[in-house]
């Protein structure tokens, strides 16, 4: 029905995978190669990665977002997650965040 919608539509579809669990790259990557979606909503991972394009062209690991901190007020959980700014790859990007 969403494609049926998108066709008769002609407007770009932005999709995401639901509340369950948070969009990879391969995910979102294919969703888009396989011509489902024009675009994918990557939410918590883009909050948990401020730099999360860049990380998504260089291959780099991703930090994970911790959802305990959402909707909690305040900064702690939306705008202290740390930009993979290591050259030689020591990055603390996947860690969980604190």
């Amino acid at each position: 029905m969403v494609q049926d919608l998108r066709r008769i539509s002609g407007s770009p579809l932005i999709v995401n995978t639901g509340f369950s669990s948070v969009t990879d790259r391969r995910t979102a990557a294919d969703l888009v190669g396989t011509g489902q979606a024009d675009a994918v909503a990557v939410g918590r991972a883009a909050i948990a990665n401020p730099d999360l394009p860049r990380r998504w062209q260089a291959d780099r690991p991703e930090a994970f977002p911790d959802q305990t901190t959402f909707y909690s007020g305040g900064a702690t959980g939306y705008t202290d997650y740390p930009v993979d700014d290591v050259p030689d790859g020591n990055s603390s990007a996947g860690r969980l965040h604190r």
